[in-house]
């Protein structure tokens, strides 16, 4: 069923039947299937949005939040329609250029808040019940998203009630980012070869100072990386094809332990476990201290020690390829810094292999920290009409975020610490935002949105989104809940111990390891099955000029404002103040906008939950 509502075909083949998928035109379509396709994306994530909002959990936590309680007013409070959103802006109509702009600052005054714990002072309610009520309203389903996590209500204090203009969130950028990003900041090996030109262009000292950073970017990396009854020192600076051969051994053999231990995990009580058994005294060390940073991990002894075995084989396979890199530079050192010979040798396979390593340290070094993907943005009605989805990607530029950024994640890193064995903290500054539009054909709300220089900080050059390219149409979106849970049931029925628990360090995406594992054994090819075609543009939104460099660990130098943003936090009300002056006021020369807002309206999630039962509403 969710092959079908990807227009997936049974056709007949042979002797046989074979599943069909249609290719999709992803560039130059005329306006009306553009329309078309938009609508069949929206169609194809219907009944997923339709399942959520049925599941019991949710239809009560929605009923909660609009009928109100004892100490909780309803949430429908926190919402205004169009004709009064209209009135409001009635005077400003009426004017032009800088006394329009004046009057829609008293019209419209948008803020930006952090959706936590926080009480709302009108309803009572949570600010973060608040947005996850909002979320439902969205046309693709809403999932819980492990890893770092930001979420923003945009309210109008223009009223008393301060209703909900739109809302953010922003969570960890996937590790596998994908070529086209992972080119655009530079981890990617396609990035590293024009550096590599122009150094030949330039001569030998360039191409010394490009060898000497590959060289930089493993001593830290190995730095990183705690190698006791691993390697000795001496292996460490110079290693020979038997110490990496000896390092990925030993990583698949606390793999196999850990599969082990697993195994007996799932077919023996707590009670039996004997811990005694799958000690090793050379094993890598593993602090408990470190360990307990992530409470899920220390829940149960026998999974407790089964993290540490998980540990281990990453440290030895992290060093084991580290050791794999540094071997390759420097058997073909000589060679890369010859402008007759350098281009030729980087097409080598082992120095190829050597700087995939490489960007690869790097990039998890820094992906974790310093970046975050905008995963929801936009606005609601009656705000959606007069651009507010540009105000709310606007102000995620602001930087409140990154200050809140900071406060909530300056503490040490689970994975790092682990790999280290000691608390390691990273720098959190934020430097870069990505993200991606729901629909590839007529996306508008990320399309030339910029802030001028110098609205945020003197130091601040244009920032804004950039399109960069389109998504490969890759996920597991089209698969429903059900799904999921079959596969879930199917694994734990025909493996004999779990390997996929969601903790910390396991891999990217459990959902994705886990439909890949149960697709695969049903005789399906999962990379065709996971191919949605729900392609989508990708924007990149560097914060400073220099930001790619600083991911790449080019600088060091960073803009006041991304350094210390607690002391720009002001500039939201500048953000929202050039959106007004730029988008909310030329969007009221348009009079089709003026006469939707007319009679638009949020629409609160109770009707949508009438419709589901059968009974059509006015609209």
């Amino acid at each position: 069923m969710d092959l079908v509502r990807l227009r997936w075909r049974l056709i007949e083949q042979g002797y046989g039947f074979a599943l069909e998928n249609p290719k999709e035109l992803v560039s130059g379509r005329p306006t009306a299937e553009i329309i078309a396709s938009k609508e069949i994306l929206r169609a194809e994530l219907r009944p997923l949005v339709k399942d959520q909002l049925e599941q019991p959990a949710v239809r009560s936590f929605i009923e909660k939040m609009e009928a109100g309680s004892r100490d909780k007013k309803s949430i429908r409070l926190l919402f205004t329609d169009g004709a009064e959103l209209s009135q409001r802006m009635r005077e400003a109509v009426q004017l032009k250029g800088p006394e329009r702009a004046a009057a829609l600052a008293n019209a419209v005054k948008p803020v930006l808040e952090l959706a936590d714990d926080r009480k709302d002072e009108l309803t009572g309610h949570s600010l973060r019940e608040i947005w996850r009520y909002v979320r439902f309203t969205w046309s693709i389903p809403q999932v819980s998203t492990p890893g770092r996590q930001l979420l923003y209500l945009v309210r109008d204090h223009a009223l008393p009630s301060k209703p909900v203009i739109g809302i953010a969130s922003l969570n960890n950028c996937p590790l596998e980012m994908g070529e086209t990003r992972e080119s655009f900041i530079g981890w990617h090996r396609r990035a590293l070869a024009p550096r590599f030109a122009a150094a030949v262009a330039s001569g030998g000292e360039a191409l010394e100072a490009e060898v000497e950073w590959l060289e930089q970017q493993i001593e830290t990396s190995l730095s990183e990386v705690e190698w006791k009854n691993l390697v000795t020192p001496g292996q460490i600076a110079d290693p020979d094809d038997a110490i990496i051969r000896k390092l990925l051994r030993r990583g698949q053999e606390f793999a196999r332990l850990r599969e082990e231990l697993l195994r007996e995990v799932a077919s023996s009580e707590r009670d039996a476990f004997d811990v005694t058994r799958w000690e090793m005294d050379d094993a890598p060390p593993v602090d408990d201290n470190v360990l307990e940073m992530e409470a899920k991990a220390s829940i149960d002894a026998r999974m407790h020690t089964a993290r540490k075995q998980l540990i281990a084989k990453k440290r030895a396979h992290a060093i084991g390829r580290l050791l794999q890199a540094r071997r390759a530079l420097r058997k073909h050192r000589s060679s890369l810094i010859d402008p007759a010979k350098a281009l030729d040798t980087l097409e080598l396979e082992d120095v190829r292999s050597a700087i995939n390593i490489v960007l690869e340290a790097l990039k998890a070094r820094r992906a974790g920290a310093n970046l975050l993907e905008i995963t929801t943005c936009g606005a609601i009605a009656p705000y959606t009409g007069m651009l507010g989805g540009k105000l709310v990607a606007l102000l995620m530029l602001s930087p409140q975020v990154g200050a809140d950024y900071k406060r909530a994640y300056d503490s040490p890193s689970i994975i790092s610490s682990q790999m280290r064995n000691q608390p390691v903290t990273r720098d959190s500054a934020l430097v870069y935002l990505g993200t991606t539009s729901l629909y590839v054909h007529g996306s508008s709300q990320y399309n030339r949105l910029r802030i001028p220089a110098g609205t945020i900080a003197p130091d601040q050059t244009e920032i804004g989104y950039l399109p960069i390219g389109q998504t490969s149409g890759f996920g597991t979106v089209q698969f429903s809940p059900e799904t999921s849970r079959a596969i879930d049931a199917l694994l734990s029925r025909t493996h004999a111990y779990k390997e996929v628990n969601s903790v910390f360090g396991e891999g990217t995406s459990p959902k994705l390891r886990k439909l890949k594992m149960g697709l695969r054994m049903l005789g399906f090819d999962p990379d065709k099955l996971l191919q949605h075609r729900q392609h989508r543009l990708i924007y990149a939104a560097p914060l400073f000029d220099a930001a790619r460099d600083w991911l790449m660990e080019r600088t060091i130098n960073l803009p006041s404002y991304v350094a210390d943003p607690d002391a720009f936090v002001g500039a939201t009300e500048r953000i929202a103040d050039y959106w007004r002056s730029r988008w909310l006021a030329s969007r009221l020369d348009y009079e089709p906008a003026r006469n939707g807002l007319l009679v638009d309206r949020f629409r609160p999630l109770g009707d949508y939950l009438i419709d589901f039962r059968g009974v059509t509403t006015s609209d």
